[in-house]
């Protein structure tokens, strides 16, 4: 039998995600990728490395209007001042990511899951 975690290994979570039809394991994937991102990346533990006033905490997110899914969803899709925009169609290119996007649905997936983390407190 092949080694089928040595495969999965060799591609990142959004390649696997893309790479698989089923909505749930993508979901899955998305939350996965949404925990890593945020306990790895420029937000650790809900907070900013690079603004201290634009954390993902739920006092921030309301001074900075964007303590709803809609408003999270435009962020996390488009981008705003340092963060770059993560969505499928995202523009213009220079305040997009040039990482792998997320699809709408990801995107969507990904701002419900950081309001949930910020009201529970991170």
């Amino acid at each position: 039998m092949p080694n089928r975690t040595r495969w999965v290994e060799t591609l990142s979570p959004l390649q696997l995600a893309s790479r698989h039809s089923s909505n749930f394991f993508r979901s899955c994937l998305v939350l996965w990728l949404g925990s890593a991102l945020l306990d790895s990346g420029c937000h650790s533990g809900g907070g900013n490395v690079l603004a201290a006033g634009k954390t993902l905490k739920i006092d921030d997110l309301r001074r900075n209007d964007v303590a709803t899914i809609e408003e999270l969803y435009r962020v996390v899709y488009f981008g705003k001042n340092k963060m770059p925009g993560f969505g499928a169609d995202c523009k213009p290119a220079g305040q997009c990511t040039f990482a792998a996007r997320l699809s709408d649905d990801d995107v969507s997936q990904l701002a419900a899951f950081v309001l949930e983390k910020a009201e529970d407190g991170w």
